[in-house]
């Protein structure tokens, strides 16, 4: 699920560089969340892959999610630089996503299974590198937490209980095969997922990034989260978004993916 928030990384850079020309306009320090805790050992507890399997159930469930094959998705946010749209369809293993602020296009990502083109202010770059087709593979599939629940080489564990806004929450960790750290925090009563707390790589630099989730909706049989909160990592102020639209497998052409 969370797959659909990858595509803010390419907005984290677009952010980044934008908000040194409007450092003026922003005057909140963003806050800074607490790291996700190491995971020490190397198997998953049942508790973990329990509260992991719960949430997969209270989406849809793992057939409803290995179902869905195309997905289109547009968020939209207004920032101190304008009013921000992000359209991101994935197919078949393969993406692409589109940045807009203001109206105009500022950047685009296409990955055809093979090769990642991004296109933005800078130009236009093919990347071949291992690990960037490795981060576009990895975004180009939907549902994050059935790939780690279905994966023996990603470690789940359960880090007990907490209140999180009022709501009490179980949180579980989890380290996948490139040794990302990801904390998870889901709904006690609900199973779903809230809240994710990551380290990412922002501009160079390591950074913390939390993604809180709200207002999931049914969208062909799966539940969605609607309003999405960014804070931290690349991203210079809080960002809300909203998803504005969704579709699940219908026919996205396959001109979409194709690198010119």
């Amino acid at each position: 699920m969370k797959k659909q928030f990858v595509l803010l990384v390419g907005l984290s850079l677009i952010l980044a560089s934008c908000a040194k020309k409007t450092a003026a306009v922003i005057k909140k320090d963003v806050p800074v969340a607490t790291a996700p805790a190491t995971v020490a050992t190397t198997k998953s507890d049942d508790k973990a892959v329990s509260i992991l399997k719960g949430y997969i159930d209270a989406i849809g469930g793992k057939e409803k999610l290995m179902a869905v094959k195309s997905m289109m998705t547009k968020m939209t946010a207004t920032t101190a630089m304008g009013d921000l749209a992000i359209t991101q369809y994935m197919k078949d293993g393969k993406s692409m996503m589109k940045t807009e602020m203001g109206g105009s296009v500022v950047m685009e990502q296409i990955f055809d299974g093979t090769t990642l083109q991004v296109s933005g202010m800078g130009g236009k770059q093919n990347m071949t590198d291992e690990k960037s087709i490795a981060g576009a593979r990895k975004q180009a599939r939907p549902f994050d937490e059935l790939d780690q629940l279905l994966s023996d080489k990603s470690i789940k564990k359960f880090l007990g209980t907490e209140d999180l806004n009022g709501v009490k929450v179980n949180k579980v960790s989890t380290l996948d095969p490139d040794k990302n750290e990801t904390t998870q925090y889901f709904d006690v009563t609900s199973n779903l997922l809230l809240r994710t707390i990551s380290t990412t790589d922002a501009m160079g630099q390591k950074a913390t990034q939390t993604i809180d989730m709200s207002d999931y909706k049914d969208v062909s049989g799966v539940k969605f989260p609607h309003s999405i909160k960014l804070t931290g990592g690349s991203v210079p102020f809080p960002l809300d978004m909203k998803i504005a639209a969704m579709m699940i497998n219908s026919d996205l052409p396959d001109q979409l993916f194709k690198i010119n």
